[in-house]
């Protein structure tokens, strides 16, 4: 069997290669899960707009639990792991006395008996992405060679979903120009416009609407329906 050394190779070069940010997330929740040592459940808690946080992939739902009590709770360690420390682990839930009402709920309610919550994060942004979050069945689960191999790997998995997260923006922001192009013929085709003007005739509905430029673009592209506004 390969080393772990090895295998990190292995899933790095994965997880580059997949199509968007969802299959990205799920692959590293699934290779945390497959490739560290012992019974692992793995999530990613990912920051959102205005500092929200978000489980949008788990390896098992007793870790997607786990999370979701954070959440509901405003206490965890992924939490801290996001906004105040690199990694948190909590090797007894039972034994635990920083966050009593999460670590009660969740042994009580998924099993889950230790914990270690990684920052994901990469160099080049100050800002954090989010959290891995490991958890276990078995106290003490986490020695110190498997948080080792933790650490290593949400690097990678950092990396990953930077540059995924990148691209998705890269994309989005083509997608967004294309839209409103179209829109932009419609209403130079229809209404006699110049594009100067029928780029202020989608502003002024987007303002006066509290509606994303994007959004307008989209229903005039898919309804054909001419806006009752030209530019002033």
């Amino acid at each position: 069997m390969p080393d772990f050394t090895e295998r990190l190779a292995a899933i790095a070069r994965e997880l580059v290669n997949e199509p968007d940010m969802q299959h990205t997330l799920q692959r590293v929740v699934e290779a945390a899960a497959q490739h560290l040592d012992g019974e692992v459940w793995a999530s990613v808690s990912l920051v959102r707009e205005r500092r929200e946080v978000e489980t949008p992939a788990t390896s098992d739902d007793r870790a997607a639990r786990a999370d979701l009590l954070q959440y509901e709770l405003e206490q965890g360690p992924c939490l801290d792991a996001i906004w105040e420390q690199e990694t948190f682990q909590i090797d007894d839930m039972t034994a635990d006395e920083r966050y009593p009402r999460w670590t009660r709920a969740v042994s009580e309610g998924t099993g889950i008996r230790s914990s270690l919550s990684l920052q994901l994060f990469t160099d080049a942004d100050e800002r954090s992405l989010g959290a891995l979050n490991l958890y276990s069945p078995r106290p003490g689960a986490f020695d110190p060679e498997t948080r080792a191999e933790a650490l290593a790997f949400a690097a990678q998995a950092a990396v990953a979903l930077r540059s995924a997260q990148i691209e998705e923006h890269l994309r989005s922001g083509m997608v967004t120009r294309n839209l409103i192009g179209m829109a932009q013929g419609i209403l130079i085709e229809r209404l006699k416009l110049t594009p100067d003007q029928a780029f202020a005739v989608l502003s002024r509905l987007s303002m006066e609407t509290n509606t994303k430029l994007r959004e307008v673009a989209r229903r005039l592209v898919e309804t054909g329906e001419i806006p009752d506004r030209r530019p002033r």
